[in-house]
C-alpha cells in the first residue's frame, strides 16, 4: 500500500511541475509581449479576479470532493452542487456588473480599466464549472485525471496568447490586458472540457438534464454547505488580508518613511514571496489528493489508513518544504539573479527560509481539519494568524519600518500553522480515545 501511496504522489508531483512550468511560461510570454500600461492593467485587475474566483467557487469544489469520498450515493452531491454553483453564479454576476464601474472609477481610479474588469465576468462560469468537474474527480478517487486537468489549462492559454497576439498585433494597452485576462477563461474551458470527456470515458457522468435535477433533498444541500461556507470564509479572510494590509502599514508610518515601506512591500511580494511560497503548488496539490481519500477511508472506519496516508503526504510536504528552504537559504542571491537577473532581497529571502518550511504544512493539515468536519475551527485559526498579522504590521511598523512586514508575516503564518497542528494533534487523541472505549465497552 505504501508503494502505491509513493508511486501516486511522485505521479501527481510530475504533473504538478509541468502544470508550474507552463504557468511560468504564460507569465514570461505576457511579460515579453505585453506592454508596460498593458501589463499595469493585468496586475491592477488581478486581485479583483482572485476575489470574484474566490465568491464563484464559495468553497463549492473542495466541498464537493470531500462530500461525494465520503456518500455512498455521489449523485446526489453533485445535483445539490449545481444547483448552488448556478444560484451563486448569478448573484455574483449581477452584482458585479453594478459594480464594476464604480470601482474602476472610485477605487481603483481608472476609468480606462472597465473592460480588463468586465473580462473577468466571462471567467465566472467558466471557473465554477472546471472547478466541479475537479472536484467530482477527486471525489470519486481520479486524482491523476483532475491534476492533469491543470496541463491542458496552461498549455490551452499559451496557445490562445500567440495566436491571438500574432494575429492581432496592433492592440492597445486595454486590448492587451483584456485579452490576457480573456485567456485564464479558454484554459478553464479547455480544462472543463478534458475533465467531462474523462468522465463521459468512464461513464460516470449523467446527461439526462432532467433526470440529474431529481429527488433532491435537503440534506444533499445541507452536507455541500457545511464544508464548502467554512472553506470560503478562509479563503475570503486570506483576500481581505492581502487588500488591507498595505493600507495598514502606511497608515501606521510617517509621510517620510512611506517610500522605504513600500519599496519593502514591493521587494517582499514582487520578489521573495513567490520563491518562498514556490513549493505550495505541490503541496496543495497532494491536499487536494488528501481530502477525498482521507475522508473515504476515515468514514468507513479504516483509521489506521487513513493516519498513514496522512503521514506519509504530511512527510513528503514537509521535505519539499525544507528542501526548498536550504535551497533559499543557501543560494538567495544566485535564485533571485536568475529569476529576476537581480539580487535585491537575498537577505530577506535568507531570513524568511527556515520559518517558511512549516508553511508547506499548512495545506495538508486544513485539509485533514476539513475531512474531520472541524472546518469552523480552520477558520478561526485562519481569522486569528491573519488578524495578528494586521496587528503586529499595525503596531510595530512606527518602531520598526520595513521589518515588521516580515516579522507579522512569519507571526500569521505561524500561528494559524502550529493551531491547525494542535487542533489536529487533540482530534486524534480524542478519537484513539474513542475507539479503544469502543474495543473494551463494544456495543
Amino acid at each position: 500500500m505504501k508503494k502505491t501511496i509513493l508511486r501516486s504522489t511522485l505521479l501527481l508531483i510530475i504533473f504538478s511541475v509541468v502544470s508550474k512550468v507552463l504557468s511560468f511560461l504564460v507569465r514570461i510570454l505576457l511579460a515579453r509581449t505585453l506592454s508596460e500600461a498593458a501589463m499595469s492593467y493585468y496586475t491592477l485587475a488581478s486581485p479583483t479576479m482572485v476575489f470574484i474566483i474566490t465568491l464563484a467557487q464559495m468553497g463549492i469544489p473542495s466541498a464537493l470532493s470531500k462530500v461525494i469520498a465520503q456518500s455512498s450515493q455521489p449523485k446526489k452531491p453533485i445535483k445539490a452542487a449545481i444547483l448552488l454553483s448556478i444560484a451563486n453564479n448569478l448573484i455574483i454576476s449581477l452584482a458585479f456588473l453594478f459594480v464594476l464601474p464604480i470601482m474602476a472609477h472610485l477605487v481603483l481610479r481608472q476609468d480606462a480599466i472597465l473592460p480588463v474588469l468586465h473580462a473577468i465576468l466571462m471567467l465566472i462560469p467558466c471557473v465554477t464549472s472546471s472547478g466541479l468537474l475537479k472536484g467530482y474527480l477527486y471525489g470519486m478517487q481520479y486524482h491523476h485525471q483532475a491534476t492533469a486537468s491543470s496541463i491542458y489549462e496552461e498549455a490551452s492559454r499559451i496557445a490562445f496568447l500567440m495566436i491571438a497576439f500574432h494575429l492581432l498585433p496592433q492592440l492597445h494597452a486595454v486590448q492587451m490586458a483584456q485579452l490576457a485576462m480573456l485567456s485564464i477563461s479558454v484554459g478553464e474551458i479547455a480544462s472543463s472540457l478534458y475533465m467531462f470527456c474523462v468522465l463521459l470515458r468512464k461513464k460516470k457522468l449523467s446527461l439526462h438534464v432532467p433526470k440529474l435535477f431529481s429527488q433532491l433533498n435537503r440534506q444533499a444541500f445541507d452536507e455541500v454547505l457545511s464544508v464548502s461556507i467554512p472553506m470560503t470564509g478562509s479563503r475570503f479572510i486570506g483576500s481581505l488580508t492581502y487588500f488591507l494590509e498595505p493600507i495598514v502599514m502606511m497608515a501606521g508610518v510617517s509621510a517620510a518613511d512611506s517610500l522605504g515601506m513600500m519599496q519593502a512591500y514591493g521587494q517582499l511580494h514582487g520578489y521573495v514571496l513567490p520563491i518562498i511560497t514556490m513549493p505550495s503548488f505541490i503541496t496543495v496539490t497532494l491536499s487536494n489528493v488528501l481530502l477525498p481519500s482521507f475522508t473515504y477511508h476515515y468514514a468507513r472506519g479504516n483509521q489506521a489508513k487513513a493516519r498513514k496516508l496522512f503521514d506519509t503526504i504530511l512527510g513528503c510536504c514537509f521535505f519539499i518544504g525544507l528542501s526548498c528552504s536550504l535551497v533559499c537559504y543557501v543560494y538567495s542571491e544566485e535564485i533571485l539573479q536568475l529569476f529576476y537577473h537581480s539580487s535585491n532581497g537575498a537577505l530577506l529571502l535568507r531570513q524568511l527560509a527556515w520559518p517558511f518550511a512549516l508553511y508547506s504544512l499548512q495545506a495538508p493539515l486544513s485539509s485533514v481539519l476539513h475531512a474531520l468536519s472541524l472546518s469552523k475551527k480552520s477558520v478561526l485559526d485562519t481569522f486569528l494568524g491573519s488578524f495578528m498579522r494586521i496587528l503586529c504590521i499595525f503596531l510595530l511598523s512606527p518602531l520598526l519600518k520595513e521589518k515588521a512586514l516580515m516579522l507579522g508575516i512569519v507571526g500569521g503564518m505561524l500561528i494559524t500553522t502550529i493551531s491547525h497542528a494542535i487542533r489536529l494533534t487533540l482530534a486524534f487523541k480524542h478519537d484513539e480515545k474513542k475507539t479503544h472505549f469502543l474495543s473494551v465497552f463494544p456495543s
